[in-house]
């Protein structure tokens, strides 16, 4: 089963060395530095989330929550949050890393991924950070799917070249996964 988080809400593109000062996602899920409208660091507020996200997903209720939004605003720049009696005393370690105030202090992804209870059942080869593949930029088949498709020839290869964000780059990614879900059944 894949599962998949999404949140197609408001949210800041992060350029290293460049702070932010957008206050962006959902309250129950923002990091206490958002609530004080501090400038911030993306990666620091992104685990910050993702610990509320597991939390949530192992006690199926949020770490910090309130009546308004003064009372969880409150509530996460206390940071106090209860760690239910049935969870791991290594989920709770790990949780620990995430949900800090000083973001300073909070885990990073490569110290995260490291953890203990990130990698059970996986201790000989503990998780990596992920890299994009290389992508087949030249797949006449797909390319000549698409033109029949009505798109043009050149705004395809054009926007393939470039690494366009675009429905023609998107188009063609889907087709060669297509073509690989048909290859493995």
């Amino acid at each position: 089963m894949n599962i998949k988080i999404a949140d197609f809400g408001f949210s800041n593109q992060f350029v290293v060395g460049n702070k932010l000062d957008t206050f962006c996602g959902s309250p129950p899920y923002a990091a206490p530095e958002l609530f004080q409208g501090k400038k911030y660091d993306g990666p620091e507020v992104d685990v910050w989330s993702l610990g509320v996200i597991l939390y949530t997903l192992v006690s199926g209720s949020l770490p910090f929550d309130g009546q308004n939004l003064k009372e969880l605003r409150e509530r996460v720049l206390r940071g106090k949050y209860r760690i239910p009696f049935y969870m791991s005393t290594d989920c709770e370690n790990l949780l620990k890393k995430f949900l800090v105030l000083n973001p300073a202090r909070r885990g990073t992804l490569e110290t995260i991924m490291k953890d203990r209870w990130m990698n059970i059942g996986y201790e000989e080869d503990e998780l990596k950070p992920f890299v994009e593949p290389k992508r087949d930029l030249k797949d006449e088949n797909r390319i000549n799917r698409m033109q029949q498709m009505g798109y043009s020839r050149i705004a395809v290869v054009n926007s393939l070249e470039k690494g366009s964000f675009d429905d023609l780059h998107a188009t063609y990614i889907l087709l060669g996964e297509k073509k690989q879900e048909v290859g493995d059944h």
